[in-house]
């Protein structure tokens, strides 16, 4: 994939077509992300972003600010980021793609505000996503981005059966999709619910998988996050080798965190 799209960038800036170079930075944002090249990631997409502003192109605006608001999220720059997905959804307000954009953005926005502690905040912007979603049909693309914050926010409410019901349609859309990427994702959510119900024995194998899949997609940012969830649920469990298990994964994850200029915590 990255192959791809670095050709197709070159070829766009030999033709000098801007929509395409703008298109394929966005791409080339969301890879480098994931791949643990954050400085890369924030580069291109900065540049998304501004070649969709001189172009007029608003739905691809609003959706590397989303990418880029997401990236800063991680990175624990958060009021950067919030700043970043408000641009968007000035953006995406005059995109054709309205709803999709908005969507999408809501849900970068709800982890953002579980991240800064601000639940009240975090459960305006999913209910927000929410409707936004109706509207344009369940896109599955929007599935993937608002399920798994909506779970993370139903257990900082304390509604692990509306916590439960989200992780339901995740699972379901992930297998319609036959996404790498997704069934991680959907194995973390329900680990995290799995957690929050006491479950240790549930939470440890769903981030394990969670781990495999995403460490097989490339997604090192992920993966290391599910290895330091899996090695905190060991030290909750408290079975026999759980404590020297949990270091290694510890360890693990903080290498993955310090390849990518983000150190886990302890």
């Amino acid at each position: 994939m990255k192959q791809a799209v670095a050709q197709t960038y070159e070829q766009a800036r030999r033709m000098n077509a801007p929509r395409a170079i703008a298109l394929c930075q966005c791409f080339n944002g969301a890879l480098e992300f994931q791949a643990g090249n954050w400085r890369e990631a924030e580069a291109a997409l900065r540049d998304s972003i501004k070649l969709h502003r001189e172009i007029g192109a608003a739905s691809g605006e609003a959706l590397a600010c989303q990418r880029l608001g997401a990236l800063l999220t991680a990175r624990g720059r958060l009021d950067e980021a919030m700043a970043v997905l408000e641009e968007g959804v000035i953006a995406a307000e005059r995109a054709l793609l309205r709803a999709h954009c908005l969507a999408r953005l809501y849900a970068a926005m709800v982890r953002n505000r579980l991240d800064a502690g601000d639940v009240v905040m975090a459960a305006h912007a999913l209910a927000q996503g929410l409707a936004m979603h109706e509207r344009h049909g369940h896109c599955h693309t929007c599935d993937a981005l608002l399920f798994p914050v909506a779970v993370s926010l139903r257990i900082r409410q304390g509604e692990l059966a509306a916590a439960e019901d989200f992780c339901n349609q995740f699972e379901q859309a992930a297998q319609k999709y036959a996404s790498r990427m997704w069934i991680a994702m959907a194995l973390a959510s329900r680990a995290e619910l799995a957690a929050a119900q006491g479950d240790w024995d549930g939470a440890i194998a769903g981030y394990d998988q969670a781990h495999e899949n995403f460490a097989a997609a490339g997604n090192l940012y992920e993966s290391a996050c599910c290895l330091a969830a899996a090695g905190a649920a060991r030290l909750r469990r408290g079975a026999a080798g759980d404590v020297e298990a949990a270091q290694r994964a510890m360890e693990e994850a903080q290498a993955i965190g310090e390849r990518i200029g983000f150190p886990m915590a302890n």
